[in-house]
C-alpha cells in the first residue's frame, strides 16, 4: 500500500473517520455523492460500463444547467498526461474536472486517481477543481487528494518521484519540491532540518484541523524526506557511508558506516511524520554526527 495515516501526537491509537456521504451498506443501484467537498450528487449504477455512465452523467449535468466544455480532455504537464472525462466551466474563471468511477476502489484505482491529480496540479490548469463521482464509497484518500490543501499539493508533487533504487534522486526531489512550495533553498545543511520540520508539521496540523481527522501520508513523502535526511547525514558525517538495503532491520534503505554501524533515516522520518517532534529528524542527524565524530576521535586516539 502506498499511503498510511498519521497519528496525532495526543492519540495512543490511529482513528478512522467514516465518510458520512458514502455508507458501505448502500445497496446496488444507489448513487454515492461526489467525493470532493462541495461537489454535487449524481446517481451512478454500481459496475455500470464507464463510457455509458460518463455520457449519461454529462447529459444530467447539462440538464442541471452545467456548462460542459469538453469530454475526455487530455491534460499534460511535466509529470505526464492524464485524460479526465468531463470538463465543466462554472462562473467565468472556474474550471472543474469530473472523474467518474463506477467500479470498486482498489489500490490500482486509487493510484490512478492520484496520478491524474498529480498531473493536473502541475499543469496550466493547476487551480481547477477536481470532483470525483463514485458509485462505491470512495476512500478518504480520494477525498483528501482531490482537494487543494497544502499537504495534498506537496505530496502530489512528490507522488511517483521517489525511487527505492536511487536515494540521491529521491532526496533531490524533496529539495526541489520544498523550494517550490516553501521557498526554501535546501543544500543538505543539518541546520536546515529544523525549518523543514516546522513547515511539515504546520502543513499536516493544518490539514488535520481542516478535515477534522488525520491526513493521509504518501510513502513518496516518507521516502523523499527520509532520503533528504539521510543525504544530509551522509554528506556531513565525519565518517564515510553509503546507502544499502535494510536487510530486514530498517525501513527501506539504510546508511551503512564502517565497523557495522548503520542509520535508518527513512524509518526515523516515518516516526517523525507520525509522532512529530518527539521523533525529530533534526535531532537525529545532529546526534548521529556527534556520535560518529566522537567514535572517530576515540579510534584515532587509540591508534
Amino acid at each position: 500500500m502506498f499511503f498510511w495515516r498519521r497519528r496525532r501526537r495526543d492519540e495512543a491509537e490511529p482513528r478512522t473517520h467514516a465518510d458520512p456521504l458514502a455508507e458501505s451498506s448502500q445497496p446496488r443501484g444507489e448513487s454515492v455523492p461526489l467525493a470532493s467537498p462541495g461537489a454535487r450528487s449524481v446517481r451512478l449504477e454500481r459496475d455500470e460500463p464507464r463510457p455509458a455512465a460518463i455520457q449519461r452523467v454529462t447529459g444530467e449535468l447539462q440538464g442541471r444547467g452545467e456548462r460542459v466544455v469538453a469530454l475526455f480532455e487530455e491534460v499534460t504537464s511535466p509529470r505526464g498526461r492524464a485524460v479526465l472525462p468531463i470538463r465543466l466551466r462554472r462562473d467565468p474563471d472556474e474550471d472543474v474536472f469530473v472523474e467518474v468511477v463506477t467500479g470498486p476502489w482498489d489500490e490500482r484505482t486509487v493510484e490512478g486517481l492520484l496520478r491524474s491529480a498529480a498531473v493536473l496540479r502541475d499543469s496550466d490548469l493547476a487551480d481547477a477543481t477536481l470532483e470525483v463521482l463514485s458509485a462505491y464509497p470512495p476512500p478518504e484518500e480520494v477525498v483528501f487528494f482531490s482537494a487543494r490543501s497544502a499537504a495534498a499539493l506537496l505530496q502530489l508533487a512528490l507522488f511517483e518521484r521517489d525511487d527505492a533504487e536511487d536515494p540521491v534522486a529521491s532526496a533531490w526531489a524533496f529539495a526541489a519540491v520544498a523550494s517550490r512550495h516553501w521557498d526554501l533553498n535546501l543544500e543538505y545543511d543539518p541546520e536546515e532540518l529544523s525549518p523543514v520540520e516546522e513547515r511539515v508539521l504546520a502543513m499536516l496540523d493544518e490539514a488535520a484541523a481542516g478535515a477534522e481527522g488525520n491526513p493521509p501520508i504518501l510513502d513518496a513523502l516518507v521516502r523523499c524526506l527520509g532520503c533528504y535526511v539521510g543525504e544530509t547525514l551522509r554528506r556531513n558525517s565525519p565518517v564515510a557511508s553509503a546507502w544499502g538495503p535494510a536487510n530486514g532491520w530498517g525501513e527501506d534503505l539504510v546508511l551503512e558506516f564502517p565497523d557495522g554501524l548503520a542509520a535508518d533515516p527513512i524509518g526515523k522520518t516515518r516516526a517523525f511524520l507520525q509522532n512529530g517532534r518527539d521523533d525529530s529528524v533534526a535531532f537525529y542527524v545532529a546526534y548521529a554526527i556527534k556520535e560518529l565524530d566522537d567514535e572517530g576521535q576515540t579510534d584515532g586516539g587509540a591508534g
